[in-house]
């Protein structure tokens, strides 16, 4: 239309008829332009705060005027609201406030900021505010206590049998993307990707999709004896491309972590890997404030509103709504709640959780049951509320419910909870398998992303990212690193320098090639690694389920008892240590092993080593000759072993790098249980024995005073040994806080050929901090940790001169530098704050046993870096 009134203009010749035209089409124009209007929507959004206080309400009930029509603030007071009606008027009500009534313009978009006045209640010569509050005599109190009651009955799991489809989508988005954002410099080359921006459907404001994951799911349940299964049928998520070296599997496994399902009747909810106390758990009376603010009738049945809010806004909790049946099921029939601004939550600056339910079956099968689930999160890294954020929808929609009619055994079977089918679903499929349909931006989704995916910029971003991460620097084929081991220093080496790298799958995929060359220029010798694995299966090596072989020489130097622990000690974080530590062994260590995994987590690890040692620096291999006082040194020390690992780690799952991949959080243990047997007389080795260690971990959830996690470990070595082939118990001399060490031992301060071990450390997510005034805002968390190790040493096993093996090396003083454990257990304890600027964390640690041992720390600090929700 634009074009033709141009045209027209710029012609010179009828000018009357020019001037018609344009009336006419000006005319046709208004007509169109009015009729559109007619059909614009009204668009609403704002905010509603406290007149006085300033702080927002949130789930406050914003309704168009005269309807049932409306929605609720957020948890920081916002709300948004599209209708194509042409309303005028809307209505805000909150409970404790007096209503507002507030004037908008039909078919435009209002922004409202909403300030609403605490109301009074005057009865008689009593003044009631709405802030007093009492557990007794309350109704609300009273109906939340029939709920949980009455859960058993209600829940599904109370049936015998039952299973649904369920279709989940998880979406993410920045939010807030504003003209000054789309013409930031940096994003010149991407401007491609705002065509693509919608409007948040939350909050109102112009947002990016950028990720969507889709899964189509069955469900089955047995009550007796108690199983649940999950058998995905097809999924399909937005990818980035092998040469970013992403695992895209992983990820969907992490966020399954992040956002499990929500199960309202649970007395405690897990979202992020954080425990949040249930507002139907048994304890929800001493966490929440409750209040019945409406009664409602729907499909001839009736249901209480109840609004609930945390007695303490920074306790991991909830707020929001919970609308409740008024008969003798009291089941829920709908859910809305989020999380105060205030809470103890890194990163998370909203929460919202909406779940629907509806009525199922009939007579005793009758249930009113979950269909609708939406989580949204906004994530922000500095808390602005206005500034641009990461948002996170999930949504599940749940149907073809069955209840109480048998399910086959066979469905039951195996350790997984969740069992994936491993074949790609076809595009053309997914429109049939949806619940509802995408829109038009979902569905550009991945486009937009494999566009992204070619820009120079955005290759150069995921270098510097993966540099970052891994610690490697990539060079095709070949990656350099870690760089953080390049210099590092000891008391031995004096100053160390080092250089190696890996192989990546550009160069052959299922073969990985790691080693490095390593100067000492205090003791001047050269020390190198070199490793090569080969994964029989199509994937990079350590890809779960593993099948690998692996051969590896090393030739370096460690402190006695540290080549059984996975880090490297040649880093520059871990130089810095206390006291010190002159004296250490030159090791060669060869190494042949494979690792065969199974999707049940059940893994066999089968393995040969071959083993030198030479004394470093002040340590000395000394042993006195039977029937005579003399000591002689012996130059080094050989044995060869053989030995299996068994490992058990039920519904275990990863994130997988390129070389090393990284287990999530979850509820289940693992077990593990490692045999090796010294050979005597096989390629020069001196010593026959046999070891055994067995160890089990458990995450221990405890709802809202946070979270263990508990380590039991025993070892047994048979056999007349050196000392160097003893449990040398692991120690840390560095001002690192090490979670598998013992903080405040020395190296080589204690052997065993007998020990067993506990560790628990516990994070109490801010439990007694949220409570304290001032520091409370501060968000800091409570940690603690207590490790015991108590062992032993046969005779066989200590020095003499009849067994001739190695004297326990003595200091300068002449006393023994090796300790035995017999006496009393081992036993250091921290307690500690994290959170510190949701990073930082520092322990005050004290050793409680063997205080009175030379040159040891009975305190001390430790730091360490945590970044966690």
């Amino acid at each position: 239309m634009y074009l033709y009134l141009m045209i027209l203009m710029m012609s010179k010749r009828h000018l009357l008829a020019r001037i018609a035209s344009v009336c006419l089409l000006f005319g046709l124009f208004s007509n169109l332009l009015s009729a559109q209007q007619s059909t614009q929507l009204t668009s609403i959004h704002g905010r509603v705060i406290d007149s006085l206080s300033k702080d927002p309400l949130p789930y406050a009930s914003v309704q168009i005027a005269g309807e049932e029509l409306g929605t609720r603030t957020d948890i920081n007071g916002y709300f948004f609201y599209q209708t194509n009606k042409r309303p005028q008027q809307i209505k805000i009500t909150y409970v404790g406030y007096k209503p507002i009534k507030a004037q908008i313009l039909p078919g435009t978009n209002n922004e409202l900021s909403i300030e609403m006045v605490e109301e009074t209640y005057g009865i008689k010569e009593i003044t009631v505010r709405p802030k007093k509050y009492r557990r007794k005599n309350n109704p609300a109190i009273d109906l939340i206590q029939e709920v949980f009651k009455h859960k058993d009955e209600n829940r599904k799991e109370g049936l015998d049998y039952y299973s649904y489809e369920k279709y989940e989508k998880l979406q993410f988005d920045l939010n807030n993307i504003d003209n000054k954002f789309r013409k930031r410099w940096y994003l010149k080359k991407f401007r491609f990707i705002f065509d693509n921006v919608d409007t948040n459907k939350v909050n109102g404001k112009v947002a990016l999709p950028f990720y969507l994951r889709e899964r189509l799911s069955n469900v089955y349940y047995r009550k007796d004896p108690n199983a649940k299964k999950e058998y995905v049928l097809a999924e399909n998520q937005t990818r980035l491309q092998d040469e970013y070296e992403v695992d895209n599997d992983g990820i969907s496994s992490y966020l399954t972590n992040l956002y499990q399902d929500v199960d309202i009747y649970d007395p405690n909810i897990t979202l992020l890997t954080t425990q949040f106390v249930g507002p139907l758990s048994g304890a929800a009376t001493a966490f929440y404030r409750f209040y019945i603010i409406d009664t409602l009738e729907a499909g001839g049945e009736k249901f209480a509103d109840i609004f609930f809010a945390p007695k303490n806004k920074t306790d991991l909790a909830f707020m929001g709504n919970i609308l409740v049946a008024l008969d003798s099921t009291y089941a829920v029939r709908k859910v809305t709640m989020g999380i105060s601004k205030q809470i103890n939550l890194n990163w998370v600056t909203d929460l919202r959780i909406e779940q629907e339910y509806s009525f199922f079956g009939s007579g005793e099968n009758r249930r009113l049951l979950l269909t609708t689930d939406a989580v949204v999160m906004d994530f922000n890294v500095f808390k602005k509320s206005k500034g641009r954020s990461l948002q996170a929808h999930k949504t599940v929609s749940y149907k073809n419910y069955q209840m109480n009619q048998p399910i086959p055994d066979s469905l039951f079977a195996g350790t997984l909870d969740v069992i994936k089918n491993l074949s790609p679903t076809p595009k053309s499929q997914w429109p049939k398998l949806r619940h509802s349909p995408l829109g038009t931006r979902e569905k550009g989704i991945n486009t937009m992303m494999d566009s992204i995916q070619q820009v120079p910029a955005f290759k150069a971003f995921m270098l510097a990212a993966t540099i970052t991460s891994s610690g490697y620097v990539k060079f095709n084929g070949f990656e350099a690193g870690p760089i953080a081991t390049f210099v590092s220093f000891n008391d031995v080496e004096g100053t160390r320098l080092r250089f190696g790298g890996r192989s990546n799958q550009k160069f052959v995929k299922n073969l990985l090639l790691t080693g490095y060359g390593a100067y000492g220029f205090k003791d001047q010798r050269w020390k190198w690694n070199g490793t090569a694995t080969w994964s029989f299966t199509n994937e990079i090596p350590r890809k779960f389920p593993m099948n690998q072989v692996t051969v590896a020489y090393q030739r370096d130097i460690r402190s006695p008892g540290a080549d059984v622990t996975n880090w490297s000690p040649d880093n520059i974080f871990l130089s810095f240590q206390r006291g010190t530590n002159l004296r250490m062994q030159y090791q060669r260590i060869a190494r042949i092993e494979y690792i065969k995994e199974h999707r049940g987590g059940f893994s066999l690890n089968p393995a040969f080593y071959w083993k030198e040692y030479t004394p470093g620096g002040l340590l000395r291999y000394e042993y006195q000759v039977p029937g005579d006082s003399t000591f002689l040194e012996k130059p080094d020390i050989t044995t060869a072993e053989a030995g299996i690992t068994l490992r058990f780690a039920p519904n275990e799952k990863f994130y997988q790098g390129t070389v090393y991949r990284f287990p999530m959080l979850t509820k289940y243990p693992v077990f593990l249980l490692s045999y090796k047997a010294g050979i005597k007389g096989v390629m020069g080795s001196e010593f026959n024995y046999h070891k055994v260690t067995f160890s089990a971990f458990k995450n221990v959830f405890m709802g809202p005073i946070g979270r263990s996690q508990v380590t039991l470990e025993a070892g047994r070595t048979f056999g007349s040994v050196p000392f160097p082939l003893l449990d040398i118990h692991r120690a840390n001399q560095s001002y690192q806080f090490d979670w598998y060490s013992y903080n405040l031992m020395n190296f080589m301060e204690f052997a065993s050929d007998k020990y067993l071990a506990l560790t628990v450390h516990h994070n109490m997510n801010g439990f007694i901090f949220n409570k304290l005034p001032l520091i409370k805002h501060l968000k800091l968390r409570e940690v603690g940790s207590f490790k015991l190790l108590w062992g032993g040493l046969d005779q066989k096993n200590r020095p003499s001169v009849d067994n001739g093996l190695l004297i326990f090396p003595k200091d300068d003083f002449g006393d023994t530098y090796i300790h035995t454990l017999e006496d009393e257990p081992y036993m250091e304890a921290s307690v500690g704050i994290a959170n510190i600027f949701r990073l930082l964390r520092i322990d005050y640690l004290w050793r409680l046993t063997y205080k009175d041992l030379p040159n040891v720390d009975s305190w001390g600090l430790r730091f360490s870096i945590q970044v966690g929700f």
